[in-house]
């Protein structure tokens, strides 16, 4: 009985590590399902567009999964140092067992990547093993790091080389699981190109202190509050400006330009409050940052459902 529990205990250790943080990829597959409309119309869907929905969710779960339980067990040291309690630092599943589930993890989602590849016949795989590779990099605190002498996570510069090749070819790599064109494709993946680097300018804003204990040269670390969310914010922009253009050269329907509503809603609440400020984040400045995520995710809502209807 206790070795059942012992058991249950660390699947769903395993569980809530693979959706932690939140984000458009897990728990909520915000992001596949998007990239699922954008290719699809309702009134054309089938039990086939229904099946890669599915294979598409199943993918983005289990490798977004993977890249977060990796990330995980490599902080174990970084967690102790910062007094972070997660199932890997109080003894739940152990270092040794934390390699193998990554790797596990890792591998079933290839195994799927390659199997929807051969059931399409689309270089899926490719921009899959781009991603795997430069993710398990980004986090390796243990294999890689020993040859190169690198972790990419400890620096701004390995922060932002990750996130520049990891987001265009991890949006490569669903959006054909739906679509097999190129040109959407690649808009695509500009656009979360810009959500990508948008979202690691502000990760490490709430790690500074550990981060800097730990003698780490992250954008927190390195950069002030006020210019990391001022470059967060213009990268937004562009973010935005790129679906607009989009819209209006046939790319993405021109509904598609109802992403103008959330876009006045950044500049009103965000960029022109900090603007006026000279981007000197203070306390009472939070609503402010809560309005460039709420723009972005509700963004990101249109334009999947008004390409979908």
């Amino acid at each position: 009985m206790n070795n059942g529990s012992t058991f249950c205990k660390k699947i769903q250790s395993i569980i809530k590590l693979s959706f932690t943080p939140f984000s458009i990829f897990s728990p909520l597959p915000i992001f596949c399902i998007t990239l699922f409309f954008i290719s699809s119309k309702f009134y054309e869907i089938s039990l086939n567009e229904i099946y890669l929905l599915s294979l598409g969710i199943i993918i983005t779960l289990i490798s977004s999964g993977a890249s977060n339980f990796w990330n995980h067990t490599n902080d174990i040291e970084e967690d102790t140092h910062n007094k972070k309690e997660t199932f890997l630092t109080n003894g739940t599943i152990s270092p040794n067992e934390a390699v193998i589930i990554s790797m596990v993890l890792y591998s079933i989602s290839l195994i799927f990547i390659l199997y929807a590849s051969f059931l399409l016949n689309r270089p899926i795989y490719l921009f899959f093993i781009v991603w795997a590779i430069i993710t398990w990099w980004y986090s390796d605190n243990l294999f890689l790091k020993k040859i190169t002498g690198i972790r990419l996570k400890t620096h701004y510069m390995g922060e932002i080389i990750t996130y520049c090749i990891a987001y265009p070819a991890y949006t490569m790599s669903i959006w054909l699981i739906f679509s097999d064109s190129l040109i959407i494709g690649l808009v695509l993946s500009m656009v979360f190109l810009c959500f990508g680097i948008a979202a690691v300018l502000l990760k490490d804003l709430k790690d500074i202190k550990g981060d800097r204990e730990a003698g780490l040269k992250t954008f927190g670390v390195i950069f002030l509050p006020s210019k990391l969310v001022r470059s967060s914010c213009i990268f937004i922009i562009f973010y935005f400006f790129i679906i607009i253009f989009a819209s209006t050269n046939s790319i993405f329907e021109i509904t598609t330009l109802l992403v103008i509503i959330p876009f006045i809603y950044l500049i009103k609440n965000t960029y022109l409050p900090l603007h006026y400020k000279n981007w000197n984040i203070g306390i009472g400045d939070g609503n402010s940052i809560k309005a460039m995520i709420f723009s972005t995710y509700s963004s990101l809502i249109i334009l999947g459902f008004v390409n979908f209807i």
